[in-house]
């Protein structure tokens, strides 16, 4: 059965548990902790560190093909990668952590991503190429 409950009743019961289950503000992450405002966009100092750390503390261990690199190629591949560990950190603000492990996963393999997508642009502008070619053949 339900019984009524009066105004007074329910206050007493419902003001406690509404005090003990009010979600206090969590501590700040350690991605926003450090945010300096650089020509009208924000940076997040202590990710971009950690993920500056990740991509140069993992290319010693880069793949040996890698290796066969005079050191200026080998320069100009960690460039890229650390400009697109930074670039991808100020855009999309991961968590800190996670920022690391990418970055070292980008410093340890990136040669491997900068390979990949080069391949793939090359096959994508022979294709255009052929496809160009063609289409100025037929009547």
């Amino acid at each position: 059965m339900i019984y009524p409950l009066s105004a007074p009743k329910f206050a007493i019961g419902w003001l406690p548990a509404l005090t003990v289950a009010s979600v206090a503000d969590p501590a700040p992450r350690l991605a926003d902790a450090f945010v300096v405002p650089i020509g009208g966009v924000s940076i997040p100092l202590a990710t971009c560190v950690l993920g500056a750390l990740g991509v140069i503390l993992a290319r010693p261990l880069a793949r040996r093909q890698e290796s066969t690199l005079q050191l200026p190629l080998f320069l100009v591949v960690s460039a890229i990668m650390l400009l697109t560990v930074e670039i991808w950190i100020i855009d999309s603000r991961p968590p800190a952590l996670f920022a690391f492990v990418i970055a070292i996963g980008l410093g340890f393999s990136g040669f491997s991503l900068i390979e990949l997508v080069g391949s793939q642009v090359r096959e994508f502008a022979a294709r255009l190429i052929t496809a160009l070619s063609n289409k100025d053949r037929t009547p």
